[in-house]
């Protein structure tokens, strides 16, 4: 009685919240009811990790009904056509952007909104001929951008164009700057192979416009997925067709208590102990998705082949190294920290690289060849004392170039995805060939992502996702639409977000001084 009394209180909070929309707290108010459910029979183990903090559940529901994450593919669909929607393949560009549009509405996530749109330049390019002039092409994509942004107001929507050269790409980088929009979210994919040099400085130039897009290193990640990748939500690399059943995370900082204080401990025993444990309570979720609530079954998703269980995986996420790091250094009374200290930071790479080698054993049900992916978590909005994922703690970050060397070994162990924030100096407005040159540099090093935040741009990075600084004013005064931007207001008071340090890019620089 008491929790139905609880229950009823929090519904009535949320239905009273005047900084809310309807669609907002009709999400929250499910949320909420979700949150209800009996908590599977976890061990003895597994419920004390939860209870203390190592284990973090992301909030979602003890019984899924949806993947976290879903990533259709999107060609297929436009080449079939869709029963279910009873949409005929396209013929035309105004036929595929209007199949897409209807087919984005029913694409579930952990937000309720779809976290791929696809490789939208693929996608749209053979629909594209030589007598629709640019201004027609940019017009259409203009619509299409703005519809995105207000039909999907949540910025965990992300696109993916490159890494090829093609008119609609170009044409989604033009608009995208001009709008200036938190959503979509968007990444483009980079090879040195097949990206054109000016159409890479065409995607630094927009970084620099409106800290859009991400850049991803397009041989390494697709090495892992066979090509066949997307990437989703924040900065999550997943493979198309499939997606992730659910997403789980190690916290690393309360995860120091477990051991005695040495880091021989932690690795030999910590580590196993922990994956171990992990791995089974994700196996719970995966279990019920799968085996019981039928979306595998029934969605019209599964049914016309647009993604496949076989496809799938699961993400064991980390975050707080850190802050794990930096308590051993002082259990052995060094004052190393962790990104600025070369002791402390080689410790914080064997502690991934065991957790890495722990991920790749085991054996889990449901997932594409039993496999689960590593992911470096990018925090939550309310993470108070933990940094997100592998990341050096905002505001102690060193210059620019040191900051690269010293994430980029990092990368090479997360197929789940990874990114650091490079928090650049406005006056690179002077000299954008330099931050080209930053980008080939970082990717050269083995960089997975590349993402820079100019600090005086209104759109800013919160965790992998963007909001709008004028929109976080709005928010604290009145009800705002974008789903995420009450997480970015958070995560500047809490994790101080804006606090990163700028780094200034000389002209000087050159990829080549990341290597010496």
């Amino acid at each position: 009685m008491v929790q139905l009394q609880q229950f009823q209180q929090q519904a009535l909070s949320l239905i009273r919240q005047s900084n809310l929309t309807q669609s907002q707290k009709q999400l929250a108010l499910s949320q909420l009811a979700e949150s209800m459910l009996p908590e599977p029979a976890f061990s003895t183990e597994i419920q004390q990790g939860l209870e203390q903090g190592v284990f973090h559940d992301m909030f979602e529901s003890s019984a899924p009904y949806k993947p976290r994450y879903v990533l259709p593919d999107y060609a297929m669909a436009m080449r079939q056509g869709c029963e279910f929607l009873e949409l005929e393949p396209p013929q035309d560009l105004d036929e595929a952007i209007n199949f897409l549009t209807i087919l984005y509405q029913h694409v579930p996530s952990v937000t309720s909104y779809p976290v791929f749109l696809g490789q939208l330049d693929q996608l749209l390019e053979p629909f594209v001929d030589s007598a629709l002039t640019d201004v027609q092409l940019e017009k259409k994509l203009r619509l299409f951008w703005q519809m995105i942004d207000r039909t999907l107001p949540d910025s965990f929507v992300h696109a993916n164009i490159g890494p090829e050269d093609s008119r609609v790409g170009r044409a989604i980088l033009k608009v995208d700057a001009s709008l200036k929009q938190s959503v979509p979210n968007l990444t483009f994919r980079y090879d040195p192979q097949c990206t054109p040099p000016q159409l890479l400085q065409q995607v630094v130039d927009n970084i620099i416009a409106c800290n859009k897009p991400h850049i991803a290193n397009h041989p390494l990640i697709g090495a892992d997925f066979d090509g066949d990748y997307g990437v989703v939500s924040c900065y999550n690399s997943l493979p198309i067709g499939g997606g992730s059943h659910t997403l789980m995370r190690l916290n690393l900082r309360a995860s120091f208590a477990r051991c005695d204080g040495s880091v021989e401990d932690y690795l030999g025993r910590v580590v196993p102990e922990c994956a171990e444990q992990m791995a089974e309570a994700m196996a719970h979720r995966i279990r019920f998705l799968v085996e019981e609530s039928s979306f595998f079954q029934s969605h019209f998703l599964c049914r016309e082949g647009l993604v496949r269980l076989d496809r799938f995986t699961a993400m064991f996420g980390i975050y707080g190294l850190a802050e794990l790091v930096n308590q051993l250094m002082d259990h052995q009374g060094k004052p190393g920290r962790y990104g600025l200290d070369a002791e402390a930071t080689e410790i914080g790479q064997r502690i991934v690289a065991a957790y890495q080698l722990q991920v790749d054993a085991i054996d889990m049900i449901h997932c594409a060849g039993g496999k689960l992916v590593f992911h470096s978590q990018s925090g939550i909005s309310c993470d108070a004392d933990e940094t997100a994922g592998t990341r050096i703690p905002v505001g102690s970050e060193p210059d620019t170039l040191n900051h690269i060397k010293v994430c980029a070994p990092m990368h090479r162990y997360f197929d789940g995805g990874i990114s650091d924030i490079f928090a650049i100096d406005p006056t690179i407005r002077h000299n954008p060939t330099a931050l080209t040159r930053l980008v080939q540099g970082g990717l050269g090093l083995g960089l997975r992502m590349f993402t820079a935040n100019l600090s005086d741009n209104d759109l800013v990075r919160v965790t992998g996702f963007m909001v709008k600084k004028s929109d976080i004013d709005k928010f604290r005064q009145q009800a705002e639409r974008h789903h995420s931007t009450c997480l970015g207001a958070e995560a500047v008071d809490v994790v101080g977000i804006l606090e990163r340090q700028a780094g200034v890019i000389s002209h000087e620089q050159h990829p080549a001084a990341l290597w010496k």
